[in-house]
């Protein structure tokens, strides 16, 4: 019984912070009801499957495989391009597919040769905290147009839904405290939440399914259509998910240590394997491409569920789950309020687990330095509309539109500047000490 509310409690985090994102891209690319439940399925079977995949495989930890916010931004860009460049939305789909499988690809070739333990060395406590910061930005837009009411077409607050919002909130920090139960708080907010909603008349109904069970579907969308424009932005894509990749295993990794866990962090390539077959499977099975989750350290560090067990037992939840499509529709109605509200509290921690990545350096001359500049950089790009990169290339336009993507990656450049221009002035320093006891 002692794993079964962690288990709990996991599977709702992961669907909490993965349904959004299935649901919005089968409503930009026109599909009916019965094909945007089977894709929300296809979904959460494959970022189950990922989960259990790493948890055995990979990196062995209990981090969340939650569809990646890059490829949510190429779905989103071929939404309003797909259609000129390739004929239609289900031909833009399929190329989508082969899309995911040369990423998989990719992932899998560096990963053999070595280079992603070789990255891995770009991303100090100084890249990390920062992109920890911009991540906790770039999804408070979200989080907070949710718990405002703006979704689903809605274009003005709601109050109703936003006095609700701030109750769950109010109720997880206030949960949290209770003795022995605390930990249980992300569960115990979305059952308060769902049904305070449902007892105003603020939930939506839930979505018919035609059928009780049902396998994932093989490319569902049709065979992969290749497309050789496509390779330089599928690379480029590749190694930000891996840059990705390695920043939340490592906060996460600093998370259990803190908590008295043993961790091993041997097992880079090993990560970087099974990610590139979680590409695979996304690819496989028509549906969206999974990265580890850094909300997941803040989901740890909140509930104390450091173990790996309920996180097995949650990601099967989940693959069980997508198999049952009424099930799926189910829990794809909670309303998107109720699960930013619950969840709030976890992403609000990341902050803190950022500024101790912070406190580990010793020399904050260079942290505040690159800190400025790729804060500045990254936040503002998060003001600018995506249709302003439209008449740039597609590669440019994943890194410009994407102020996560550009902030962390002026933040690897601009502490490798700044590290350089330091060695030389600390040689002649180091020469003198030598000199000194000689003497």
């Amino acid at each position: 019984m002692k794993h079964i509310f962690p288990a709990l409690q996991w599977a709702l985090f992961i669907l909490m912070s993965s349904v959004v994102i299935p649901v919005t891209i089968a409503a930009s690319y026109g599909l009916d009801t019965g094909d945007a439940i089977a894709f929300v399925q296809r979904s959460l079977f494959v970022l189950g499957i990922a989960g259990l995949l790493q948890t055995f495989f990979g990196h062995r930890l209990p981090i969340q495989e939650g569809p990646a916010g890059l490829w949510w931004g190429v779905f989103t860009l071929y939404a309003g391009l797909g259609t000129v460049l390739f004929g239609s939305p289900s031909e833009t789909l399929r190329v989508l597919q082969f899309a995911f499988l040369l990423s998989g690809v990719i992932f899998i070739v560096l990963s053999l040769f070595g280079l992603v333990e070789k990255l891995s060395g770009l991303f100090t406590p100084t890249v990390t905290g920062i992109y920890l910061i911009l991540m906790v930005i770039q999804l408070s837009g979200s989080f907070l147009k949710g718990m405002f009411g703006l979704s689903g077409g809605s274009t003005v607050v709601q109050p109703e839904i936003l006095l609700m919002s701030a109750l769950i909130i109010i109720f997880s920090y206030a949960f949290r405290r209770v003795p022995k139960v605390g930990h249980y708080s992300v569960l115990a907010s979305i059952i308060f939440g769902w049904s305070a909603f449902a007892l105003l008349g603020l939930s939506e109904p839930v979505a018919r399914a035609g059928q009780v069970f049902n396998l994932p579907r093989l490319f569902a969308f049709g065979a992969p259509r290749m497309e050789a424009d496509l390779v330089p932005m599928v690379l480029f894509i590749t190694l930000l998910l891996l840059a990705n990749m390695l920043a939340t295993v490592k906060v996460v990794q600093g998370v259990l240590e803190r908590q008295g866990k043993n961790v091993d962090r041997s097992r880079t390539r090993q990560t970087g394997l099974v990610s590139g077959i979680n590409q695979l499977l996304a690819g496989s099975f028509s549906a969206i491409g999974p990265v580890p989750i850094s909300g997941s350290a803040g989901f740890i560090a909140t509930t104390r569920i450091s173990e790996r067990l309920p996180f097995i037992l949650g990601s099967a939840t989940i693959v069980a789950i997508s198999l049952f499509p009424p099930i799926t529709a189910f829990f794809s109605a909670i309303p998107v309020a109720v699960g930013y509200a619950a969840i709030f509290p976890v992403f609000a921690s990341t902050i803190s687990l950022a500024f101790r990545e912070f406190e580990s350096l010793e020399d904050k001359t260079n942290l505040f330095q690159v800190a400025g500049i790729s804060l500045f950089a990254g936040v503002g790009s998060m003001f600018v509309p995506t249709e302003a990169f439209s008449s740039m290339a597609p590669v440019l336009t994943s890194i410009m539109s994407n102020g996560l993507v550009l902030g962390a990656i002026i933040a690897v450049v601009a502490e490798r500047v700044l590290m350089s221009q330091a060695r030389p002035q600390k040689k002649p320093e180091a020469r003198h000490q030598e000199l000194r006891k000689h003497l």
